[in-house]
Protein backbone atom coordinates (compact mmCIF):
# COMPACT_ATOMS: atom_id res chain seq x y z
CA UNK A 1 0.00 0.00 0.00
CA UNK A 2 1.49 3.25 -1.07
CA UNK A 3 0.98 6.60 0.60
CA UNK A 4 0.98 9.89 -1.32
CA UNK A 5 2.87 12.71 0.27
CA UNK A 6 0.75 15.58 1.42
CA UNK A 7 1.06 18.46 -0.97
CA UNK A 8 1.40 22.03 0.55
CA UNK A 9 -1.08 24.52 -0.62
CA UNK A 10 0.85 27.64 -1.92
CA UNK A 11 0.29 30.94 -0.10
CA UNK A 12 -1.51 33.37 -2.28
CA UNK A 13 0.46 36.40 -3.51
CA UNK A 14 -2.01 38.80 -1.92
CA UNK A 15 -1.41 37.13 1.44
CA UNK A 16 2.37 37.44 1.02
CA UNK A 17 2.07 41.14 0.23
CA UNK A 18 -0.14 41.63 3.26
CA UNK A 19 2.44 39.98 5.51
CA UNK A 20 5.18 42.18 3.97
CA UNK A 21 3.11 45.31 4.64
CA UNK A 22 2.48 44.39 8.24
CA UNK A 23 6.00 43.20 9.20
CA UNK A 24 8.96 44.25 7.01
CA UNK A 25 7.64 47.47 5.47
CA UNK A 26 7.15 49.36 8.78
CA UNK A 27 10.68 48.46 9.87
CA UNK A 28 12.16 49.51 6.53
CA UNK A 29 10.19 52.77 6.66
CA UNK A 30 11.48 53.46 10.16
CA UNK A 31 15.10 52.88 9.11
CA UNK A 32 14.73 55.16 6.07
CA UNK A 33 13.14 57.89 8.20
CA UNK A 34 15.95 57.68 10.75
CA UNK A 35 18.51 57.95 7.95
CA UNK A 36 16.75 60.92 6.36
CA UNK A 37 16.39 62.67 9.73
CA UNK A 38 20.11 62.24 10.40
CA UNK A 39 20.96 63.50 6.93
CA UNK A 40 18.74 66.57 7.36
CA UNK A 41 20.18 67.26 10.81
CA UNK A 42 23.72 67.03 9.49
CA UNK A 43 22.86 69.27 6.53
CA UNK A 44 21.25 71.81 8.84
CA UNK A 45 24.34 71.73 11.06
CA UNK A 46 26.55 72.57 8.08
CA UNK A 47 24.59 75.73 7.26
CA UNK A 48 26.12 79.04 8.39
CA UNK A 49 24.62 80.40 11.61
CA UNK A 50 26.18 83.89 11.49
CA UNK A 51 27.54 86.52 9.12
CA UNK A 52 30.77 88.51 9.56
CA UNK A 53 32.94 90.83 7.56
CA UNK A 54 36.62 91.14 6.78
CA UNK A 55 38.22 94.02 8.68
CA UNK A 56 38.52 97.11 6.45
CA UNK A 57 41.34 99.39 7.63
CA UNK A 58 41.13 103.02 6.47
CA UNK A 59 43.71 105.53 7.70
CA UNK A 60 43.52 109.32 7.37
CA UNK A 61 47.07 110.56 6.80
CA UNK A 62 47.38 114.03 8.36
CA UNK A 63 49.88 116.84 8.01
CA UNK A 64 52.49 117.04 10.75
CA UNK A 65 53.27 120.74 10.29
CA UNK A 66 51.83 123.94 8.83
CA UNK A 67 52.72 124.75 5.25
CA UNK A 68 51.80 124.92 1.57
CA UNK A 69 51.75 121.76 -0.53
CA UNK A 70 54.31 121.77 -3.35
CA UNK A 71 54.21 119.46 -6.42
CA UNK A 72 56.13 116.19 -6.19
CA UNK A 73 58.82 115.39 -8.81
CA UNK A 74 56.99 112.17 -9.69
CA UNK A 75 53.70 114.01 -10.22
CA UNK A 76 50.54 114.16 -8.12
CA UNK A 77 49.01 111.00 -6.69
CA UNK A 78 45.57 110.18 -8.07
CA UNK A 79 42.58 108.26 -6.78
CA UNK A 80 43.10 104.49 -6.37
CA UNK A 81 46.88 104.73 -6.81
CA UNK A 82 48.80 101.96 -5.06
CA UNK A 83 51.36 103.17 -2.49
CA UNK A 84 53.92 101.34 -0.43
CA UNK A 85 54.74 102.03 3.19
CA UNK A 86 57.07 105.04 3.60
CA UNK A 87 56.31 106.42 0.11
CA UNK A 88 56.28 110.24 0.00
CA UNK A 89 52.65 111.35 -0.32
CA UNK A 90 52.97 115.11 0.14
CA UNK A 91 55.81 117.61 0.54
CA UNK A 92 55.34 121.02 2.14
CA UNK A 93 57.10 124.26 1.20
CA UNK A 94 60.18 124.80 3.38
CA UNK A 95 60.49 128.59 3.01
CA UNK A 96 58.87 129.33 6.38
CA UNK A 97 61.16 126.88 8.17
CA UNK A 98 64.22 128.30 6.44
CA UNK A 99 63.19 131.79 7.56
CA UNK A 100 62.85 130.56 11.15
CA UNK A 101 66.30 128.98 11.00
CA UNK A 102 67.75 132.26 9.74
CA UNK A 103 66.04 134.14 12.58
CA UNK A 104 67.40 131.67 15.11
CA UNK A 105 70.93 132.06 13.74
CA UNK A 106 70.65 135.85 14.04
CA UNK A 107 69.50 135.43 17.63
CA UNK A 108 72.51 133.22 18.30
CA UNK A 109 74.81 135.96 17.05
CA UNK A 110 73.19 138.40 19.47
CA UNK A 111 73.50 135.94 22.34
CA UNK A 112 77.15 135.39 21.51
CA UNK A 113 77.73 139.14 21.84
CA UNK A 114 75.88 139.26 25.14
CA UNK A 115 77.89 136.31 26.38
CA UNK A 116 81.14 138.06 25.46
CA UNK A 117 80.05 141.15 27.39
CA UNK A 118 79.18 138.99 30.37
CA UNK A 119 82.60 137.35 30.15
CA UNK A 120 84.30 140.74 30.28
CA UNK A 121 82.25 141.70 33.30
CA UNK A 122 83.12 138.45 35.01
CA UNK A 123 86.80 139.03 34.24
CA UNK A 124 86.61 142.49 35.83
CA UNK A 125 85.09 140.95 38.90
CA UNK A 126 87.74 138.25 38.90
CA UNK A 127 90.49 140.87 39.09
CA UNK A 128 89.15 141.83 42.50
CA UNK A 129 89.36 138.33 43.85
CA UNK A 130 92.45 136.38 44.76
CA UNK A 131 91.08 132.94 45.44
CA UNK A 132 92.05 130.47 42.69
CA UNK A 133 89.03 128.26 43.19
CA UNK A 134 86.64 131.16 42.80
CA UNK A 135 88.39 132.27 39.64
CA UNK A 136 88.28 128.74 38.24
CA UNK A 137 84.60 128.36 39.03
CA UNK A 138 83.77 131.58 37.15
CA UNK A 139 85.87 130.48 34.23
CA UNK A 140 84.08 127.14 34.15
CA UNK A 141 80.69 128.86 34.31
CA UNK A 142 81.54 131.05 31.33
CA UNK A 143 83.14 128.14 29.47
CA UNK A 144 80.08 125.94 30.01
CA UNK A 145 77.70 128.53 28.62
CA UNK A 146 80.07 129.20 25.72
CA UNK A 147 80.11 125.51 24.84
CA UNK A 148 76.31 125.25 25.17
CA UNK A 149 76.06 128.06 22.69
CA UNK A 150 78.54 126.31 20.38
CA UNK A 151 76.43 123.14 20.50
CA UNK A 152 73.28 125.11 19.71
CA UNK A 153 75.06 126.94 16.87
CA UNK A 154 76.22 123.63 15.35
CA UNK A 155 72.72 122.14 15.57
CA UNK A 156 71.18 125.17 13.88
CA UNK A 157 73.74 124.97 11.06
CA UNK A 158 73.04 121.25 10.58
CA UNK A 159 69.27 121.80 10.36
CA UNK A 160 69.73 124.63 7.86
CA UNK A 161 71.93 122.40 5.68
CA UNK A 162 69.42 119.55 5.98
CA UNK A 163 66.74 121.76 4.49
CA UNK A 164 69.10 122.82 1.69
CA UNK A 165 70.00 119.18 0.97
CA UNK A 166 66.33 118.21 0.70
CA UNK A 167 65.73 121.08 -1.73
CA UNK A 168 68.72 120.15 -3.92
CA UNK A 169 67.72 116.47 -3.94
CA UNK A 170 64.22 117.42 -5.07
CA UNK A 171 65.67 119.51 -7.92
CA UNK A 172 67.99 116.68 -9.00
CA UNK A 173 65.14 114.17 -8.88
CA UNK A 174 63.10 116.45 -11.12
CA UNK A 175 65.86 117.44 -13.58
CA UNK A 176 67.97 114.26 -13.95
CA UNK A 177 65.33 112.44 -16.06
CA UNK A 178 65.29 115.47 -18.40
CA UNK A 179 69.08 115.29 -18.93
CA UNK A 180 68.81 112.33 -21.28
CA UNK A 181 66.26 114.28 -23.32
CA UNK A 182 68.71 117.22 -23.57
CA UNK A 183 66.12 119.46 -21.95
CA UNK A 184 68.60 120.31 -19.21
CA UNK A 185 72.30 120.97 -19.66
CA UNK A 186 74.92 118.74 -18.12
CA UNK A 187 76.54 121.80 -16.56
CA UNK A 188 73.37 122.60 -14.62
CA UNK A 189 73.08 119.03 -13.31
CA UNK A 190 76.77 119.00 -12.38
CA UNK A 191 76.44 122.33 -10.59
CA UNK A 192 73.48 121.04 -8.54
CA UNK A 193 75.38 117.88 -7.62
CA UNK A 194 78.40 119.93 -6.54
CA UNK A 195 76.15 122.12 -4.40
CA UNK A 196 74.55 119.06 -2.83
CA UNK A 197 77.93 117.44 -2.14
CA UNK A 198 79.17 120.65 -0.58
CA UNK A 199 76.09 120.78 1.68
CA UNK A 200 76.61 117.14 2.68
CA UNK A 201 80.25 117.89 3.46
CA UNK A 202 79.21 120.80 5.66
CA UNK A 203 76.70 118.59 7.45
CA UNK A 204 79.36 115.95 8.12
CA UNK A 205 81.83 118.57 9.37
CA UNK A 206 79.22 120.17 11.60
CA UNK A 207 78.16 116.78 12.95
CA UNK A 208 81.77 116.02 13.88
CA UNK A 209 82.10 119.47 15.41
CA UNK A 210 78.82 118.95 17.28
CA UNK A 211 80.12 115.71 18.76
CA UNK A 212 83.32 117.41 19.86
CA UNK A 213 81.49 120.41 21.31
CA UNK A 214 79.09 118.14 23.18
CA UNK A 215 82.06 116.20 24.62
CA UNK A 216 83.72 119.41 25.78
CA UNK A 217 80.44 120.59 27.30
CA UNK A 218 80.07 117.34 29.24
CA UNK A 219 83.60 117.70 30.55
CA UNK A 220 83.01 121.29 31.62
CA UNK A 221 79.79 120.34 33.39
CA UNK A 222 81.64 117.56 35.24
CA UNK A 223 84.39 119.99 36.26
CA UNK A 224 81.84 122.55 37.36
CA UNK A 225 80.32 120.05 39.75
CA UNK A 226 83.58 120.18 41.72
CA UNK A 227 82.98 123.85 42.50
CA UNK A 228 79.24 124.12 43.27
CA UNK A 229 79.76 126.14 46.44
CA UNK A 230 82.07 128.65 44.72
CA UNK A 231 79.63 129.89 42.10
CA UNK A 232 79.09 133.42 43.33
CA UNK A 233 75.73 135.12 43.35
CA UNK A 234 77.06 137.90 41.15
CA UNK A 235 78.17 135.54 38.37
CA UNK A 236 74.87 133.69 38.59
CA UNK A 237 72.99 136.96 38.29
CA UNK A 238 74.94 138.00 35.21
CA UNK A 239 74.51 134.68 33.42
CA UNK A 240 70.93 133.85 34.42
CA UNK A 241 69.27 135.85 31.58
CA UNK A 242 71.70 134.36 29.07
CA UNK A 243 71.05 130.84 30.34
CA UNK A 244 67.31 131.40 29.96
CA UNK A 245 67.75 132.80 26.43
CA UNK A 246 69.94 129.86 25.39
CA UNK A 247 67.38 127.43 26.84
CA UNK A 248 64.66 129.13 24.78
CA UNK A 249 66.86 128.79 21.69
CA UNK A 250 67.30 125.08 22.38
CA UNK A 251 63.54 124.59 22.61
CA UNK A 252 63.02 126.59 19.40
CA UNK A 253 65.51 124.37 17.63
CA UNK A 254 63.68 121.28 18.86
CA UNK A 255 60.46 122.73 17.43
CA UNK A 256 62.22 123.40 14.12
CA UNK A 257 63.39 119.78 13.97
CA UNK A 258 59.79 118.63 14.40
CA UNK A 259 58.65 121.02 11.66
CA UNK A 260 61.42 119.86 9.30
CA UNK A 261 60.44 116.23 9.87
CA UNK A 262 56.81 117.20 9.14
CA UNK A 263 57.63 118.78 5.77
CA UNK A 264 57.60 115.32 4.15
CA UNK A 265 54.42 113.28 4.72
CA UNK A 266 54.91 109.56 4.10
CA UNK A 267 52.52 106.63 3.84
CA UNK A 268 52.28 104.79 7.20
CA UNK A 269 51.08 101.55 5.54
CA UNK A 270 50.93 99.93 2.13
CA UNK A 271 47.54 100.34 0.50
CA UNK A 272 45.41 102.21 -2.01
CA UNK A 273 44.49 105.89 -2.02
CA UNK A 274 40.70 106.02 -1.66
CA UNK A 275 40.32 109.76 -0.88
CA UNK A 276 42.39 112.87 -1.60
CA UNK A 277 41.72 115.84 0.68
CA UNK A 278 44.48 118.32 -0.30
CA UNK A 279 46.19 119.44 -3.51
CA UNK A 280 49.36 121.37 -4.47
CA UNK A 281 49.12 125.06 -3.65
CA UNK A 282 46.73 124.47 -0.76
CA UNK A 283 47.67 125.63 2.73
CA UNK A 284 47.61 123.03 5.49
CA UNK A 285 47.53 123.23 9.25
CA UNK A 286 49.08 120.55 11.41
CA UNK A 287 46.52 117.76 11.76
CA UNK A 288 44.63 118.49 8.52
CA UNK A 289 43.91 115.31 6.52
CA UNK A 290 45.88 114.87 3.30
CA UNK A 291 44.80 111.50 1.90
CA UNK A 292 42.91 108.44 3.10
CA UNK A 293 44.57 105.04 2.63
CA UNK A 294 42.75 101.72 2.51
CA UNK A 295 44.73 98.63 3.48
CA UNK A 296 44.91 95.78 0.96
CA UNK A 297 44.17 93.06 3.51
CA UNK A 298 42.18 92.71 6.69
CA UNK A 299 43.85 91.28 9.77
CA UNK A 300 40.80 89.30 10.89
CA UNK A 301 37.10 88.53 10.30
CA UNK A 302 34.65 90.20 12.70
CA UNK A 303 31.37 88.47 13.57
CA UNK A 304 28.75 88.70 16.33
CA UNK A 305 27.24 85.89 18.39
CA UNK A 306 23.59 86.72 19.17
CA UNK A 307 22.23 86.21 22.64
CA UNK A 308 19.68 83.61 21.49
CA UNK A 309 22.28 81.40 19.79
CA UNK A 310 23.50 78.31 21.60
CA UNK A 311 27.11 79.43 21.28
CA UNK A 312 29.59 80.51 23.94
CA UNK A 313 32.59 81.79 21.98
CA UNK A 314 36.05 81.08 23.37
CA UNK A 315 39.57 81.72 22.10
CA UNK A 316 40.71 78.78 19.97
CA UNK A 317 37.17 77.65 19.11
CA UNK A 318 36.86 76.04 15.68
CA UNK A 319 34.72 77.81 13.06
CA UNK A 320 33.92 77.27 9.40
CA UNK A 321 33.87 80.19 6.97
CA UNK A 322 33.18 80.94 3.31
CA UNK A 323 32.50 84.02 1.19
CA UNK A 324 28.89 85.14 1.60
CA UNK A 325 26.68 84.26 -1.37
CA UNK A 326 29.51 82.54 -3.27
CA UNK A 327 28.54 78.99 -2.33
CA UNK A 328 31.19 76.32 -2.20
CA UNK A 329 32.54 74.42 0.76
CA UNK A 330 33.29 75.87 4.18
CA UNK A 331 36.92 76.39 5.23
CA UNK A 332 38.10 75.72 8.76
CA UNK A 333 39.47 78.52 10.96
CA UNK A 334 39.66 79.48 14.65
CA UNK A 335 38.52 82.28 16.95
CA UNK A 336 41.50 84.46 17.93
CA UNK A 337 39.81 86.97 20.27
CA UNK A 338 36.47 87.47 21.99
CA UNK A 339 34.98 90.84 22.87
CA UNK A 340 34.34 91.55 26.58
CA UNK A 341 30.84 93.02 26.13
CA UNK A 342 27.64 92.52 24.17
CA UNK A 343 27.35 95.24 21.53
CA UNK A 344 24.88 96.50 18.94
CA UNK A 345 25.39 94.55 15.70
CA UNK A 346 26.15 96.81 12.70
CA UNK A 347 23.15 97.28 10.42
CA UNK A 348 24.75 95.60 7.40
CA UNK A 349 25.34 92.43 9.50
CA UNK A 350 21.80 92.24 10.90
CA UNK A 351 19.36 89.69 9.57
CA UNK A 352 16.60 92.32 9.47
CA UNK A 353 17.86 95.94 9.27
CA UNK A 354 14.60 97.13 10.81
CA UNK A 355 15.15 95.14 14.01
CA UNK A 356 18.09 95.91 16.26
CA UNK A 357 20.28 92.95 17.21
CA UNK A 358 22.81 92.60 19.98
CA UNK A 359 25.73 90.19 20.09
CA UNK A 360 29.19 89.48 21.45
CA UNK A 361 31.94 90.35 18.92
CA UNK A 362 34.55 87.76 17.98
CA UNK A 363 37.66 88.01 15.81
CA UNK A 364 38.31 85.06 13.51
CA UNK A 365 41.61 84.32 11.79
CA UNK A 366 41.33 84.60 7.97
CA UNK A 367 42.15 81.21 6.39
CA UNK A 368 45.34 81.25 4.33
CA UNK A 369 43.72 79.35 1.43
CA UNK A 370 40.77 81.76 1.11
CA UNK A 371 41.21 85.00 -0.84
CA UNK A 372 39.37 87.73 1.05
CA UNK A 373 38.86 91.42 0.32
CA UNK A 374 38.52 94.02 3.13
CA UNK A 375 34.85 94.73 3.85
CA UNK A 376 33.69 91.44 2.27
CA UNK A 377 30.79 89.60 3.99
CA UNK A 378 31.60 86.09 5.25
CA UNK A 379 29.29 83.19 6.14
CA UNK A 380 30.33 81.65 9.47
CA UNK A 381 29.35 78.43 11.24
CA UNK A 382 30.50 77.88 14.80
CA UNK A 383 31.52 74.31 15.58
CA UNK A 384 28.90 73.39 18.21
CA UNK A 385 30.35 69.89 18.65
CA UNK A 386 33.68 71.42 19.53
CA UNK A 387 31.93 73.73 21.99
CA UNK A 388 30.12 70.87 23.76
CA UNK A 389 33.33 68.87 24.09
CA UNK A 390 35.37 71.85 25.28
CA UNK A 391 32.70 72.79 27.85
Amino acid sequence: MTFNRERHIPIPLGRRLQRLRYSALPMASFVVCVFLAGWLWQRQGLLPNSVGEVEAVRIDVAAGADGIIVPLPRGQWTLFDRVEANDVLVRLDDRAVRAEVATLKAELIRLRGDLAAAAEQIELDEAQRQHDHRRESRRLIWQTEQQRLDVLDRRAAIEADRIEEIRLNEQLTLLEPLQSQEAVSNMEITDLRLQRDEVRKRIEENERGLTESQTQLDRSLASLQEYPQLRTAQAAKLLKPLEAAIAVGERQLDELQVQIDGLVIRAPISGTICEIHSWPGQSLRAGDPVVTLAADQGRYIVSYVRQEQRVRPTVGMAVWVRVHGAGGSLVRSVVERVGPQVELVPVHLQRDPKVEEWGQPVCIRPPANLELCPGQLIDIRFDLWHISNSG
